[in-house]
């Protein structure tokens, strides 16, 4: 298979030198890519090479009638992104566990859930600006998602903090 490539890439080289046509960079670049594979300087997406076993998301859901989260479209009511969502609660989490002279992993569900409720005020606040409300009691969801060899992935949602209906934003 690599003498395929390489006579490929050779030929490829050769015809892009000698017929000045940019027809034959593409089967040099394909080439190219395929020989170097996943190298970390040419590849797109280095930080999908060596996955962690585990790793989690969050998002903002509104809690039904059984307690249950239901996710919310939370760019669309509050202009926030999910993946900003994350990284606002990391920062802050961080920030609050610092302010009390430990690590941010060594906080109490307690103290995580205090971040996460100036969190969704926040967001709240958010959306009242975009003349929006976030429905019902609001939830901040994080999702771990863990890899076993034996089971495969399995996802565990685990409700950090939450906000009620009638709860008024307060400035962060």
């Amino acid at each position: 298979m690599d003498i395929l490539f390489a006579l490929l890439t050779f030929l490829s080289l050769a015809g892009w030198i000698f017929l000045r046509h940019s027809f034959f960079a593409v089967p040099l670049i394909v080439a190219l890519s395929i020989w170097v594979e996943d190298f970390f300087p040419l590849s797109h997406f280095p930080m999908y090479s060596d996955p962690n076993n585990s790793e989690n998301y969050f998002f903002v859901a509104s809690l039904n009638d059984k307690g249950e989260p239901e996710p919310l479209p939370i760019n669309a009511l509050t202009g926030v992104t999910a993946p900003k969502v994350k990284k606002m609660y990391k920062s802050w989490a961080k920030d609050h566990a610092k302010s009390l002279g430990k690590s941010d992993s060594d906080l109490t569900p307690a103290e995580r859930a205090e971040v996460g409720r100036r969190l969704l005020a926040y967001l709240k606040e958010q959306a009242i600006k975009k003349k929006k409300d976030l429905p019902g009691t609001a939830a901040l969801v994080e999702v771990w998602i863990v890899y076993d060899n034996e089971k495969g992935f399995s996802e565990t949602p685990e409700i950090v903090a939450t906000l009620p209906a009638g709860a008024l934003p307060v400035s962060s």
